[in-house]
């Protein structure tokens, strides 16, 4: 999956939005302070609004479905573009130049 994430935090809120394709999916995505608020419904050919009922609803501007698929479609290009790109590019498999441990447990510094 390719992905681009795009955050603004000016003020009190944080949006956010998500865009990402594979060769038989596609992710495209707002949402606002951590809640999603559209997402294109690839399947059905729509977008939808998964707003709670006590809030203001909030809808997007008309035509945001189309430019979700003409998104996708830029996302694939790139997407081949990119495997074309790393072909050749040979698989690094270095080893970790020291042992990694890793706890079983949460640990705490300054606790035994």
């Amino acid at each position: 999956l390719s992905c681009v994430l795009s955050v603004s935090a000016d003020g009190l809120h944080e949006e956010f939005y998500i865009n990402g394709c594979s060769d038989s999916d596609g992710e495209d995505m707002y949402g606002l302070d951590g809640e999603e608020l559209w997402y294109a419904d690839f399947t059905n050919k729509k977008g939808v609004e998964p707003q709670p009922s006590f809030i203001d609803h909030i809808t997007y501007v008309e035509g945001i479905y189309e430019n979700a698929e003409a998104n996708q479609q830029i996302c694939r290009g790139n997407l081949k573009n990119v495997r074309k790109a790393m072909k050749d590019f040979p698989v690094e498999q270095d080893p970790p130049s020291s042992p990694m441990i890793y706890s079983r447990d949460n640990v705490e510094l300054g606790e035994n």
